[in-house]
């Protein structure tokens, strides 16, 4: 069965940007159109959405279990949009665990448009940026165990700074500075017959046929934004 001279095959192979760019022009006449009319429209509509959260690059056919943890959030956060529903109490539990701070971003933004749906956004986190851009915080303390479980402040992030007694407001306030900021460790000269674990020509998911060497004997970080090919590399 094949659409327009091209099979199913062809279209999931396209990235959402690729897809939305299609079917944004594709313009249908008589039977034709009425059939795809609503079909077409529900279509747009979910593309955007994806798109907005910055998941253009994935292709329509990309496997869930190979998506990140970011990636398959934001999916689940674009159906949401994509639902258009209102009154709704959303309960998100430490959303922006695995993330890179430019994502952070990026769920915030769709949050607030939650948010502007007429829904309430309710968010456990520890992430500094979501606090600040909370509309009202409720902190929780003042320790953890059996230490905790008192309201200590509750108000807008200003006004938690403002508590005497939140460790939250005093870290919005006054950032703990590392110890280690601004120092910077001499090179480590790479021995000639230094054992390395070398993958070549790296195609994968969002991988791009490319080479890395990883030192072994080292604590070695792997970083970069949700989606780049991290795990996919791993």
């Amino acid at each position: 069965v094949r659409f327009l001279d091209r099979s199913i095959a062809e279209y999931t192979d396209m990235s959402v940007s690729q897809s939305q760019a299609f079917f944004d022009t594709l313009s249908l006449a008589g039977r034709d159109g009425e059939i795809a009319r609503d079909v077409l429209t529900e279509l747009n509509a979910r593309l955007r959405f994806l798109d907005q959260v910055g998941l253009g690059y994935l292709t329509l056919g990309r496997a869930a279990p190979t998506l990140s943890g970011g990636e398959a959030q934001r999916i689940r956060l674009a159906s949401q949009l994509g639902s258009n529903l209102r009154g709704v109490f959303y309960i998100l539990d430490e959303p922006t665990i695995g993330l890179h701070p430019r994502d952070n971003a990026r769920l915030l933004d769709t949050l607030r448009d939650l948010q502007k749906n007429g829904n309430t956004v309710v968010v456990v986190e520890h992430d500094e940026d979501t606090i600040r851009g909370a509309q009202h915080v409720i902190d929780i303390g003042p320790g953890a165990g059996v230490r905790g479980g008192e309201v200590i402040a509750t108000g807008t992030p200003a006004k938690i700074m403002k508590s005497a007694r939140s460790l939250t407001g005093k870290m919005l306030r006054e950032p703990l500075t590392h110890p280690m900021r601004d120092q910077v460790r001499p090179a480590n000269p790479r021995r000639k017959d230094a054992y390395a674990l070398r993958v070549q020509k790296a195609q994968l998911n969002n991988l791009k046929n490319f080479s890395v060497s990883i030192p072994l004997g080292a604590l070695v970080g792997i970083s970069g934004v949700s989606g780049s090919g991290k795990s996919s590399l791993i």
